[in-house]
């Protein structure tokens, strides 16, 4: 297998082309070494796809005459009711290419274009997507990670001083993180998920089977860390973290917006930091935050967090048009907004994203 830094580029002329699943080819996994990998290419993160959607994960790679990879992109073809298209990959935060050369990504891009569909890429560390001119930004976001090298006490030295202080009045109110290990702990963690994104976002919530698959798979591998924030014996928030490789991400988090001005939250990333620094993670990943949302922007910044940006790309074929798939995300949308009106019960409101969250993909 390849190392990272151990690749000698060749020619574009000399590179083949071939479709592999991730899951089973070595040549993956050894791509899995380059600095852009993270937790959206590790094969517990595609597991759980195929297990709650059906989602069949594939993968091109670039392999030199002496057929070791190059680079690679990894993705999914679907073709439902909105419509063929490739992603890179479902429901993942980013999946860049994985280019251990430069020459490597022309063919890529060539191989992913062949399907002759639209095609969607989230980018956040690989420069030479966003650079290509066949390829338009449809969306910009931020994403914020934490270095944990220098230990606690230059990391909690590091917090603006509202952090410090929400954290420390969490404490005085009384709020106790541990970690959610009932039998009911997903369960537990997408009822507050479903109420949050019902109430604050109106949007519909991921299935039960996501949460199921994520928890089963990153569980195999002593990476799945569920925390919960209570109030005597009330839950008030609950982060997910899950760990791949040296960083520690946050990945998933929900709160009761009654107990917000406890500071559950606050006090969760502490608690997150303290756990990477016990399982020797060398980063905290706090995610994406899109643009338009300027609250979850300040909340990670007040942490120290170092800040990137994250590009949706886009490439459309020539000529393609699709007018019915357009007009099922409009309906799409007007019926999430129906379906989290505020006298609309949560459990409705749960059971539609179960049915529907497949289609956001």
């Amino acid at each position: 297998m390849i190392a990272a830094r151990t690749v000698e580029p060749c020619p574009a002329g000399d590179l083949r082309i071939v479709d592999i699943d991730p899951l089973a080819d070595p040549r993956w996994s050894a791509l899995l070494r380059l600095e852009a990998a993270g937790l959206f290419h590790a094969p517990p993160w595609l597991r759980a796809l195929t297990d709650a959607y059906g989602f069949v994960p594939r993968a091109y790679l670039a392999v030199d005459p002496q057929g070791l990879p190059q680079g690679g992109i990894a993705y999914c073809k679907l073709a439902d009711a909105l419509g063929p298209r490739v992603l890179s990959l479902p429901f993942s935060d980013a999946c860049d290419p994985l280019l251990a050369s430069g020459q490597a990504w022309p063919a890529l891009l060539a191989a992913v274009q062949a399907h002759g569909v639209p095609l969607h890429l989230r980018c956040l560390d690989e420069p030479a997507p966003a650079a290509d001119s066949q390829l338009t930004v449809a969306k910009r976001a931020r994403w914020h990670t934490l270095a944990l090298g220098a230990g606690l006490d230059a990391v909690w030295s590091g917090f603006e001083g509202g952090a410090r202080r929400a954290i420390r009045k969490a404490e005085r109110a009384g709020v106790v993180v541990r970690p959610l290990t009932s039998p009911t702990a997903v369960e537990d963690f997408r009822r507050l998920h479903v109420t949050l994104r019902k109430r604050k976002y109106r949007l519909l919530a991921q299935p039960p089977a996501f949460f199921e698959a994520i928890a089963r798979r990153f569980g195999e591998i002593d990476g799945w860390f569920p925390l919960g924030a209570f109030v005597g014996d009330r839950l008030v928030a609950a982060t997910i973290y899950l760990r791949w490789g040296h960083t520690l991400y946050y990945k998933f988090n929900a709160s009761c917006l009654d107990a917000l001005d406890e500071r559950p939250n606050n006090l969760l990333v502490w608690a997150g930091i303290a756990l990477a620094h016990s399982l020797d993670c060398r980063k905290l990943d706090l995610g994406p935050s899109d643009d338009d949302q300027p609250g979850l922007i300040r909340f990670k910044r007040q942490f120290g967090a170092a800040e990137r940006e994250l590009k949706f790309l886009r490439y459309v074929p020539p000529g393609w048009r699709d007018d019915r798939a357009a007009e099922l995300r409009t309906l799409l949308g007007e019926l999430t907004r129906t379906l989290t009106a505020p006298d609309v019960p949560e459990e409705v409101a749960g059971n539609a994203g179960a049915l529907l969250y497949r289609l956001f993909a």
